[in-house]
């Protein structure tokens, strides 16, 4: 996947790329949209990662303290609504680019 837009992003467009991404019904340029989809790729990809570490961490927590568990399978909840919102959010600006 090619980034090529986000990379010329401003420190400020980039601002408003992420609020592009994980927020709906937000204006923004075209540039900004095309950038908030590149961004898209790389921060699902990031979260099934955590997901996976914090599974881990819940498996391991599991066996040896409560605590631990607890704290994680908040965490791996939490998690999953996260990527999944960026499932979504992901498909609705790649849908709305190839419009």
């Amino acid at each position: 996947m090619n980034i090529d837009v986000y990379r010329s992003c401003t420190w400020r467009e980039k601002r408003d790329v992420l609020n592009v991404f994980w927020r709906t019904n937000v204006d923004a340029t075209s540039r900004i949209v095309v950038a908030a989809a590149q961004y898209g790729y790389y921060a699902v990809i990031s979260l099934v990662v955590v997901m996976a570490e914090v599974a881990l961490i819940l498996w391991v927590g599991l066996e040896h303290n409560a605590l631990v568990a607890g704290l994680a399978a908040a965490l791996e909840l939490f998690m999953i609504w996260s990527t999944w919102w960026a499932i979504k959010r992901y498909r609705s600006l790649r849908s709305h680019l190839a419009t």
